[in-house]
């Protein structure tokens, strides 16, 4: 599966976009940040939202065993997460949509942004977006992946227990690989507006499902 590369800009939440740029700032010219340099921004209200993860490698297959977990994050998937895989804490069917955008953070070393509709309880629209972030403890691969979620309706209010649960079908998973290095969109030369119809999607539309 490929996945293009975007600009930073294409990112919608301003605290992603800090994470981002925090971590790009700190992987400086030495590969890959230092987990132990990460310090989640408390009163901008990051750590409700975050997960940091050990990345594990056996037969060439990657395993991601959470070591702490937000209490907002844990509502969104309906379990306690923290000593348990992360694909233990989805439906299988989710799981399976959303590892390879892990594995994209991981083999690309750099943070990949992910867009899932979903609906509440109640049948309201949400907009999952989740940003993971690939961090090191030696400078060279990754062995720390931070995940932070956000989650809005334009419907305002909405329940944040269980989106990521109880999907007969698991929705499609927009995903790209964020790089700071990549160069900004252009800007348009004239003021006109444009209207973008709902079903294009800028950089790569991944529809994940169940193998």
């Amino acid at each position: 599966m490929q996945f293009q590369k975007a600009h930073i800009s294409i990112i919608r939440s301003i605290r992603h976009v800090s994470l981002v740029r925090d971590w790009h700032r700190a992987k400086a010219e030495h590969g890959l940040p230092d987990i132990t340099g990460f310090v989640p921004n408390e009163r901008a209200g990051d750590l409700a939202d975050l997960s940091i993860s050990d990345i594990t490698r056996k037969d060439g297959k990657f395993a991601y065993l959470c070591r702490w977990a937000g209490p907002r994050l844990e509502q969104v998937h309906d379990a306690k997460m923290a000593s348990r895989l992360l694909s233990d804490c989805l439906d299988p069917n989710m799981a399976a949509a959303i590892k390879p955008i892990w594995d994209a953070c991981v083999w690309s070393k750099l943070p990949v942004y992910c867009i899932i509709p979903v609906s509440d309880r109640d049948g309201c629209p949400v907009t999952i977006e989740q940003i993971f972030l690939p961090w090191t403890r030696r400078g060279k691969e990754p062995e720390v992946m931070v995940t932070a979620l956000h989650a809005c309706s334009t419907e305002g209010r909405f329940v944040h227990h269980g989106l990521l649960r109880n999907h007969a079908k698991p929705p499609l998973h927009w995903a790209v690989i964020v790089d700071p290095m990549t160069a900004a969109p252009p800007r348009p030369v004239t003021d006109a507006t444009i209207e973008l119809n709902d079903d294009i999607v800028v950089g790569e539309a991944v529809s994940l499902t169940s193998r």
